[in-house]
């Protein structure tokens, strides 16, 4: 074993060690308790948004003062079935599978980021992945140790959309966003990320929309207290918890609540508003690169970046899935600053090709001078957030990393785009002859690229 790897696995070690000891010290699983009880009541045959809606306007009906306003549970009917063969178990048991399928949707998270890099980036990556659990969306928070099961969820969804993006095959990407959306149906957001990586996912994508609001519908029909009573839980988590995410629309609407204004309008209209713009840059540049499949590889971060930011409301779990996406873009930016004439990195005849004749840059990697202001500049500028971030700054400092990172991001796939390389003006040369032998062909007769 040499000695690097010695020191990983150590970084592993006390990364795990670390996080076990918060657990037990600290507060941990806060999130489990609200599913637990939610499978109990299920079990009894007590409707749990009742009960959780009781227990808000009781707590916000007497005085208190810097006291946390409890938990409900505020996921559709739809998982009623589950909690009841959750509620089978007893709770030690319920518990450990639970944080077992938490850990694994953690991994899949990490191999997924691990998917999205380059092999000069793996170089250092595999020195930062323990740290990722501690600085999800790079500011430092606890949210690992809250139990909510977006983990797996996001993980089940990353993971399948490596091969949707790599082997165009997308089909296990609609599944697990749909079965996402039983648990959060804002998550239905994330179908637009096959449209802005293939062109040809119109029509599924449209059909996994329809699906997902027919389940919606469909719990409304079927259950209508019950749906009813959930609507009201989530309604309550915004006006009585404040709960609005880190969106920008979900920061407007905690402004005018605390002002005692309504928000309805005007937050669904910045949403609105915010989300068009992100969904025409994210189409603009898919088809910019469409013809170039290493840099399409290579922008798939900040897709994942621009289709989160489509969610209306954004939470610490969301922002937890892209760290390691944002890290990357992070790096990609800061060497586009260092060195503005970077070329551009295409693929074609299976080899990458740069445009310059720096062996240096040939390789892909930086020189060790341009490594040290990279990484005194992403220092700096970690310290800088993570010191300006506590309490109420957490999360407008939060979502200007995450509208930093995708418009930084953007605008490197751009500088990529017209910078002029050798191999950029034969790929739009022969895209130009494959368009005019493909007008000219018979009909019936195969054109070759």
């Amino acid at each position: 074993m040499s000695r690097y790897n010695t020191f990983i696995y150590l970084l592993w070690i006390g990364a795990i060690v670390a996080v076990l000891v918060m657990a037990v010290l600290g507060p941990a699983g806060w999130d489990f308790d609200v599913y637990w009880r939610a499978a109990q009541a299920v079990r009894q045959g007590i409707d749990p948004y009742s009960q959780g809606i009781a227990a808000q306007r009781a707590f916000h009906a007497a005085p208190h003062a810097n006291l946390i306003p409890p938990m409900t549970y505020v996921y559709p009917p739809l998982t009623f079935p589950l909690l009841r063969v959750v509620a089978l178990f007893r709770r030690s048991v319920a518990e450990s599978l639970f944080f077992a399928s938490l850990i694994a949707g953690f991994a899949l998270q990490l191999w997924t980021g691990w998917q999205m890099a380059d092999s000069e980036e793996r170089r250092w990556l595999r020195w930062l992945l323990p740290a990722v659990a501690f600085f999800p969306g790079l500011i430092n928070d606890d949210v690992l140790l809250s139990g909510n099961i977006a983990y797996l969820l996001y993980g089940l969804v990353l993971a399948s959309a490596v091969r949707g993006w790599k082997r165009n095959r997308w089909s296990l990407y609609y599944a697990a966003v749909l079965f996402a959306s039983c648990f959060k149906a804002p998550l239905l957001s994330l179908l637009a990320l096959p449209l802005v990586a293939d062109k040809r996912q119109w029509r599924a994508a449209s059909l996994s929309a329809t699906a997902g609001v027919l389940l919606i519908a469909m719990q409304a029909s079927l259950w209508p207290k019950f749906f009813h009573g959930y609507l009201t839980a989530v309604q309550l988590q915004f006006d009585f918890n404040h709960d609005f995410g880190m969106a920008p629309s979900g920061i407007l609407g905690n402004a005018l609540l605390a002002a005692g204004r309504p928000y309805s309008f005007a937050t669904g209209a910045l949403y609105l508003v915010f989300a068009a713009t992100v969904y025409v840059v994210l189409l603009w540049t898919s088809r910019s690169i469409r013809m170039d499949a290493a840099l399409r590889d290579r922008w798939m971060p900040i897709a994942l970046i621009g289709t989160v930011l489509l969610n209306p409301r954004i939470k610490e779990y969301d922002v937890a899935a892209l760290t390691i996406p944002m890290v990357l873009i992070a790096s990609r930016f800061l060497q586009l600053l260092v060195r503005p004439q970077q070329g551009r990195i295409s693929e074609m005849s299976g080899a990458s090709q740069v445009s310059s004749g720096d062996p240096q840059q040939s390789r892909g990697g930086v020189s060790p001078n341009e490594s040290l202001v990279c990484l005194l500049l992403a220092g700096g500028w970690f310290l800088a957030i993570n010191t300006g971030a506590g309490g109420d700054t957490w999360k407008p400092i939060e979502l200007s990393l995450l509208l930093v990172t995708f418009v930084g991001g953007t605008w490197w796939t751009w500088h990529q785009v017209h910078q002029p390389t050798p191999t950029g003006n034969v790929l739009r040369i022969s895209s130009r002859k494959w368009r005019r032998r493909r007008r000219l062909a018979i009909p019936g007769q195969q054109v070759l690229p």
